[in-house]
């Protein structure tokens, strides 16, 4: 009897011996799983819009040319923008030095602010029936968007609590260059006092930028 040859056999037949199904099933359903999220990642990222790119909108002072008197005072931001920003992808938030929110007004104080297509904002930026006037209620600010030939083309003014774009005539929504620039019109001087303003985003897009009044 050839013991050591039907032990040579059996090791044989157990080295030919595979994996059990259980284990072969769950080995398949792991390897699914890891392809199907490896795949999920690759078309998502190839699908994927440019809602999430990245714009700016800063501010700077333009110097010397801060006037006002009484509850009517007028600051104006050079802006600097990316290429695509428009006025209905962000808003504006206005801080104290103790990095509170300072109201935005919910209306012009008086009749100022007419906006239509070629109104022109008054050299000396008085109260008078065409021009902006302070904001109606105490310590609070509003924002007039202002053309390179010095027409107003847009209010930021508070509705519902909620900032809000409105425009001149015919005007939807403004592409904003560097050649605008944001009137910050406040019921008390903000003007070296260290108050902040910045942009945040509306939409789907990533606005954002500040600047010191």
């Amino acid at each position: 009897m050839n013991v050591l040859g039907r032990e040579t056999r059996r090791w044989r037949k157990a080295r030919k011996r595979g994996v059990s199904p259980i284990i072969a099933t769950i080995l398949l359903v792991a390897i699914t799983v890891v392809l199907a999220a490896v795949l999920y990642v690759l078309v998502s990222g190839l699908t994927r819009t440019g809602a999430s790119t990245p714009y700016n909108v800063s501010f700077s002072t333009v110097s010397g040319s801060a006037t006002g008197s009484g509850a009517n005072w007028f600051d104006p931001m050079a802006l600097t923008v990316t290429a695509g920003v428009t006025t209905t992808m962000f808003g504006m938030t206005v801080t104290t030095p103790s990095s509170s929110v300072y109201a935005l007004s919910t209306a012009v104080g008086g009749t100022g602010c007419t906006l239509s297509a070629g109104h022109a904002a008054p050299a000396s930026w008085g109260t008078g029936a065409t021009a902006c006037n302070g904001p109606a209620s105490a310590n609070t600010w509003y924002g007039v968007l202002v053309a390179s030939n010095n027409s107003i083309m847009a209010l930021y003014l508070s509705a519902a609590g909620v900032g809000t774009w409105t425009y001149a005539d015919g005007q939807s929504t403004i592409a904003l260059t560097n050649s605008y620039t944001l009137f910050v019109v406040s019921s008390t001087q903000l003007t070296g006092l260290d108050y902040t303003i910045s942009a945040f985003s509306t939409g789907t897009s990533s606005v954002s930028g500040s600047g010191s009044l």
